[in-house]
C-alpha cells in the first residue's frame, strides 16, 4: 500500500508530491484491477492531494481505499478466473 503523508523533515511540496504519486498509483493500480474483472470507469483518475494525503477519483475516496479495491478485485480474479474480462458468457 501507498504511504501517503507528510513525514518528519520533509517539506510541504515533497509530501505533496508523494500523495500526488500514491493517487496516481492507486489509481493505475485500481483500473488494471477493474480492467481484470472487465469493469471500466471512464472517469477514474488520481485526484488532487488533501492534507498529504493521496486521492482518487470515481466519486471521492482516498489512495488507501482505492488500493485495498484493487487488493481484494485482483485477489477474486486470481480465486476465480471466470470473473477475469473475456472469460465469461455475459
Amino acid at each position: 500500500m501507498a504511504m501517503t503523508g507528510k513525514r518528519r523533515g520533509q517539506t510541504d511540496a515533497e509530501a505533496e508530491l508523494g500523495a500526488q504519486r500514491a493517487g496516481e498509483a492507486a489509481a493505475g493500480g485500481l483500473k488494471e484491477a477493474l480492467a481484470r474483472v472487465g469493469v471500466k470507469l471512464p472517469s477514474l483518475a488520481p485526484g488532487l492531494p488533501v492534507g498529504h494525503g493521496g486521492r482518487v477519483e470515481l466519486g471521492g475516496c482516498n489512495a488507501g481505499t482505492a488500493t485495498r479495491l484493487a487488493e481484494i478485485l485482483n485477489a477474486a480474479a486470481d480465486a476465480l478466473p471466470e470473473l477475469r474480462a473475456g472469460t465469461s458468457s455475459r
